[in-house]
């Protein structure tokens, strides 16, 4: 008996109903989607530099995005505002708004100190304003709007240890006793106006809830801090240990000067520079005399000492415009800017007879032959290197300590 199953039909997509409708929706979507994020993005990086440090970017994100979400969020707070109580709600909504966009206006036009320092203590300051509008017009809801308002401020109040809290000691304490008078300045005023009704808190009670108040607000800052100083030790270590690799990527781990692969790198960009501002670009190419024998009778780590003392020898009697790198082994690259071939014979000359004058701590005694050359236009930076290399192994060949320009 043969069995018929019956087959599934599908639509193809191109059949589908509405479907202009939807592919138009989900460009929408998608176009829209794009739009936001990029515009999100321009107004968290208002004010944003790279030459800017690490936690200045960072207090700039914090204070772009909270002042925008407090532009978005300005009607829905007033509404609540509204329910719960208060009095003059459009006028702490008209401060925040207005606070809000001079501080993303500043960060946009780089006034960051400017708006780091109203985003700092504006929010502080338009609650200490107005909870004491409020108290002074209240009635017996005066204590629930005095613990709202003071709750607002110790918040308000962490602002400026996330701004300035962390660049040293001296500030940490500034901004610290500054927020805590701030702090005990609203107790003492909120108090006065009546926050405190007779019947519900007297004497020593409102002593200890502004005590209580205080350590609290101390307690939040001190979080704060800690978190920060964390945050900025190990930015600083990523920040040394990135200049570490950066320096073992081009200094010689033995003598400290430039490696070979960064010597090479440098003659490429003198060579750029000679050709745009047609000045003169030498090179010398030094090898110290029978160090195969230094090593040989004293060891290796006296021949590592001897070239260590060599190369300290040779840059304190350089201009800080040249450029000394080991080539190989006991070969020395020495790139002198704005030097004709004459200037870096005489350069050459100099630095052989102060090597063979001078007596060094194990071997006593060293001598170097140089070979120096200078560029000549249109030649590849090989030739440059092969021809002041080939200097250097005739004066080699011709007897040693000496120099063949």
């Amino acid at each position: 008996m043969e069995l018929h199953h019956p087959l599934t039909r599908y639509t193809p997509a191109d059949h589908l109903p509405h479907q202009p409708l939807l592919e138009q929706t989900a460009l929408f979507i998608s176009s829209a989607q794009a739009g936001l994020r990029a515009g999100l993005g321009w107004i968290f990086e208002l004010g944003i530099t790279s030459s800017l440090p690490l936690h200045r970017q960072k207090n700039l994100v914090l204070a772009n995005c909270l002042a925008f979400t407090s532009l978005l969020l300005a009607l829905p707070g007033t509404f609540l505002l509204i329910l719960v109580g208060f009095g003059h709600p459009f006028s702490l909504l008209f401060g925040g708004v207005a606070t809000s966009c001079l501080v993303l206006a500043f960060n946009a036009i780089h006034r960051e100190s400017w708006g780091e320092l109203l985003f700092a203590y504006a929010p502080a300051a338009l609650i200490v304003t107005f909870s004491l509008l409020e108290l002074s017009t209240a009635d017996s809801s005066a204590l629930w709007a005095y613990i709202l308002s003071g709750q607002g401020l110790c918040l308000a109040l962490l602002l400026p240890i996330l701004v300035y809290g962390f660049d040293g000691r001296s500030k940490v304490i500034a901004v610290l006793g500054t927020c805590v008078l701030i702090y005990l300045g609203f107790q003492v005023g909120s108090m006065r106006l009546g926050a405190f009704q007779p019947q519900s808190m007297l004497g020593i009670s409102q002593g200890l809830f502004t005590i209580l108040s205080t350590l609290e607000y101390l307690g939040l800052a001190g979080c704060v801090i800690y978190v920060q100083i964390y945050t900025s030790m190990q930015a600083r270590q990523a920040q040394q240990d990135h200049q570490k690799l950066h320096a073992m990527a081009m200094r010689d781990g033995l003598t400290g000067i430039f490696n070979h692969a960064f010597i090479e790198q440098l003659i490429v960009d003198a060579i750029n520079r000679a050709r745009r501002s047609g000045s003169p670009l030498s090179m010398l190419m030094i090898d110290i005399d029978a160090f195969k024998q230094v090593n040989d009778t004293w060891g290796h780590n006296a021949g590592d000492a001897a070239l260590k003392d060599l190369v300290k020898l040779l840059n304190s009697n350089i201009r800080s415009t040249d450029y000394l790198g080991r080539w190989g082994g006991d070969e020395l690259l020495l790139l002198l800017t704005d030097t004709d071939l004459s200037g870096a014979a005489n350069l050459a000359e100099k630095l052989r007879q102060l090597v063979a004058q001078t007596g060094f701590p194990i071997c006593q005694h060293l001598t170097i032959s140089l070979g120096a050359c200078s560029y000549q236009d249109g030649e590849p930076p090989s030739s440059f290197i092969g021809r002041a290399d080939a200097a250097m192994y005739r004066a080699k060949r011709g007897g040693r300590n000496r120099v063949v320009a």
